[in-house]
């Protein structure tokens, strides 16, 4: 889903608040809004699989790292995309439309008719600072 600079800024702010590392908020990120599957250590963790994420996990992820993402999860992410195995594979399954649906519902997206009201205001997007 194409996403304007104004939506994408929501997202973003999320991970900047939870102090989620850009090396985990970008594959988060395409998970959630491109349903790109995020990889097997991210997997299990939006299954709630704690051995098999810290097992696949690189070794220089922090358990601190993982508390701001683990918190993120818990506050950002939609209940239809996190919790299972299954949970992920239905949303990496959905097209588009669908995911944007559940985004906007969660507020984490801005609808297309407000993206074209913010983008006809012009309002200049900083986004956040990722750690």
């Amino acid at each position: 889903m194409k996403l304007t600079p104004y939506s994408r800024r929501i997202i973003l702010t999320t991970f900047h608040n939870w102090r989620v590392e850009k090396e985990f908020a970008d594959p988060m990120y395409n998970y959630l809004v491109h349903g790109f599957n995020p990889g097997s250590c991210f997997t299990a963790v939006l299954a709630n699989d704690f051995l098999s994420a810290v097992s696949r996990s690189h070794p220089s992820n922090t358990i601190e790292a993982f508390k701001h993402l683990a918190g993120w999860i818990r506050d950002t992410v939609p209940a239809q995309a996190r919790g299972s195995y299954e949970a992920v594979d239905h949303w990496t399954g959905l097209d588009a439309d669908s995911r944007r649906a559940v985004l906007e519902s969660a507020r984490l997206v801005l609808t297309k008719d407000q993206e074209m009201w913010q983008t006809l205001k012009g309002e200049p997007v900083v986004e956040p600072v990722l750690y």
